[in-house]
C-alpha cells in the first residue's frame, strides 16, 4: 500500500511539472509573438492623400495655417494643448480618439507660409512620425490642391489591427479634406 501512495505522489509531482514548464513556455511564446511587430520594424508607412478644392490658395491657407483649430477638421484630434511657441514653432500635447482610450501625441509643429507648408512631427503616441500638408495653386485660379504625406511608424500596433490603422488615417485624412472644401466651397 505505501507503494501505491508513493507512485500517486510521483506522478502527481510529474504532471504538475509538466503544466508548469507548459505555462512557462507558452508565457515566453506569447510574449515573443506579441513583441515581433516591434522587433521587426524598419520602415515607415507612407501614405499620400490629396485633393482639389475650388477656392483659392489665400483663402485656403487661412484654414490649415490656423493649428490650433485642427479638432474641427481632423476628428481624431480630441483635444489639442500648446505647451510652448517660438516663431512658426509650435510643441503640443494633442488627445486623439483613435488607438488607446483618450491617447496623447507630443508634437512639433512648424507652419511654413513662405512655402504653404505645415509639417507636424509626432514624437510620442501610439504612433510616430510626420504629417506634411502642403497647398499649391490649381491650373483654375480659383482652385487649390492639398497633398497630405504621412510617414509613420506603426510598429507599436499590434500586426493584426495594422492594415486596419493605415486605412484610418486614409480615410480620416480625406474627410478632413472634405470638411475644408465643405467650409470654402
Amino acid at each position: 500500500m505505501t507503494r501505491t501512495i508513493n507512485i500517486k505522489k510521483i506522478v502527481s509531482s510529474k504532471a504538475l511539472t509538466t503544466m508548469l514548464v507548459t505555462i512557462a513556455i507558452a508565457s515566453v511564446v506569447m510574449t515573443t509573438v506579441w513583441q515581433i511587430p516591434q522587433a521587426t520594424a524598419t520602415s515607415l508607412e507612407e501614405i499620400k492623400v490629396s485633393r482639389e478644392i475650388s477656392a483659392p490658395v489665400d483663402q485656403i491657407w487661412n484654414i490649415v495655417s490656423d493649428v490650433d483649430n485642427e479638432t474641427k477638421y481632423w476628428t481624431t484630434y480630441k483635444t489639442i494643448k500648446n505647451i510652448n511657441k517660438i516663431d512658426n514653432i509650435i510643441e503640443r500635447e494633442v488627445t486623439v480618439t483613435a488607438g488607446p482610450q483618450n491617447a496623447k501625441t507630443h508634437q512639433f509643429v512648424t507652419v511654413n507660409p513662405e512655402q504653404m507648408a505645415i509639417q507636424t512631427n509626432i514624437t510620442e503616441g501610439p504612433v510616430t512620425g510626420s504629417r506634411v500638408l502642403t497647398l499649391s495653386p490649381s491650373s483654375d485660379i480659383n482652385a487649390t490642391k492639398i497633398d497630405v504625406l504621412w510617414n509613420i511608424d506603426m510598429s507599436g500596433i499590434p500586426v493584426i489591427v495594422k492594415g486596419l490603422a493605415k486605412d484610418n488615417f486614409m480615410k480620416t485624412t480625406e474627410e478632413a479634406l472634405n470638411r475644408i472644401a465643405q467650409t470654402v466651397e
